[in-house]
């Protein structure tokens, strides 16, 4: 099976530089789980509820670090387009998996 396309946010672009510079070694970490799920997608640890509702979740390591992502081929064919964070939704590939954030399980009820 083909490798997915990474299509990350501005938002998780910017949160994984600043990961980056402050703890290397998690960073790593969250980039293998980037990695993985760019092999698989379907390898989610659940589904969001509430704000994020319909957004998949991966954990880092033990759980310290959240993940939220979606795959374009199944948002389509569940009809679930996430309009609101995905606003080009009609020029990315359904071979794409975006990355919308990536947080501390601290910092869970600030995550917008």
């Amino acid at each position: 099976m083909a490798r997915y396309l990474y299509q990350p946010t501005p938002q998780f672009v910017d949160r994984l530089e600043k990961i980056r510079k402050n703890d290397p070694a998690t960073h790593k970490r969250i980039w293998a789980v980037v990695e993985r799920l760019l092999d698989n997608p379907l390898d989610s640890d659940g589904k969001m509820h509430g704000e994020h509702r319909g957004m998949l979740k991966k954990y880092v390591g033990k759980g310290d670090y959240r993940i939220l992502y979606y795959w374009c081929e199944l948002c389509r064919k569940a009809n679930e387009k996430q309009i609101e964070v995905c606003r080009n939704c009609e020029t990315i590939p359904d071979q794409s998996v975006i990355f919308f954030e990536v947080y501390h399980k601290a910092e869970s009820r600030r995550v917008k």
